[in-house]
């Protein structure tokens, strides 16, 4: 497998990182980032998505850690399905707060939460594991619909994200919801529904182990009878190869071709790893 670069943090773009990329076996999380904010399933985002409209909300489970997501709008469903199964994130914390340190110091001397309205959130901040050494980096992401014209004040927004995330040593990036496709939105979408309540770093060894398989046996047949055959050699339930197929692609052990649809009826296609 090659090796990835050691990246450069002052020109991140989270879906242009170098591939293949294996997470980690052990990644420690601090409880808390610098900025005292929680990491994992302590986290709470800022806003809940039951104060957004039926239309445009959505609460979903995260895969690498037991907690749940609130997205705000459809259009970030498709990065935070993406990110989950992406390599090289650890931890992602959709509406992340920033805010005035003294501000909140001085809140909490008297007693009380600062008022919302004081409180700026980016979409989404992922936690990414860097290679050579593994280190941990900060990367937030604003993520906005493939149609939309921002204005003069969207873009000094923008910056201003943008001008916080370097004054605290992250990255930071603008995405396009069209940027992450239909088709792969529904491959993680299928796949998220085999291991939506599984500790997937308990049952790293064993996808490393079925990813192996899978990659030096025959592909040939659909997805179902391929994992048929392997689950019958590692003698286990044909539900737990898949679960093992899904946690495999969240770890960067397989990766999926993105031009095709993942189908347990169809040929599985893969890129090399």
């Amino acid at each position: 497998m090659a090796k990835p670069q050691l990246l450069c943090s002052k020109k991140m773009q989270i879906l242009e990182l170098t591939a293949p990329f294996v997470t980690p076996r052990h990644v420690a999380l601090p409880a808390r980032d610098a900025y005292g904010v929680p990491h994992g399933r302590r986290y709470v985002p800022l806003r809940d998505a039951a104060d957004i409209s039926w239309a445009t909300r959505a609460s979903f489970n995260a895969i690498k850690f037991r907690r749940t997501h609130q997205a705000l709008s459809l259009n970030e469903m498709r990065p935070l399905f993406a990110f989950g199964f992406n390599p090289y994130v650890v931890d992602i914390r959709d509406q992340y707060p920033v805010y005035d340190q003294e501000d909140y110091n001085r809140a909490k001397r008297r007693g009380k939460r600062m008022p919302i309205s004081a409180v700026q959130t980016y979409d989404i901040v992922l936690t990414l594991t860097l290679p050579p050494d593994n280190r941990l980096h900060y990367h937030g992401v604003s993520i906005k619909d493939a149609r939309d014209q921002l204005t003069e004040q969207d873009w000094k927004r923008q910056e201003r994200e943008r001008e916080q995330s370097a004054k605290r040593g992250w990255t930071w990036e603008l995405l396009r919801g069209d940027q992450f496709s239909k088709l792969m939105w529904g491959n993680h979408a299928l796949m998220r529904t085999w291991i939506v309540n599984i500790d997937v770093w308990e049952a790293y060894d064993e996808a490393l182990v079925l990813a192996e398989r899978v990659k030096t046996h025959s592909q040939n047949g659909t997805l179902d009878s391929i994992l048929s055959r392997h689950s019958r050699c590692l003698q286990m339930p044909i539900n737990r190869a898949f679960e093992l197929f899904a946690i495999a692609n969240c770890f960067g052990f397989l990766r999926l071709d993105p031009s095709h649809p993942l189908r347990v009826d169809h040929p599985l296609h893969l890129l090399d790893t």
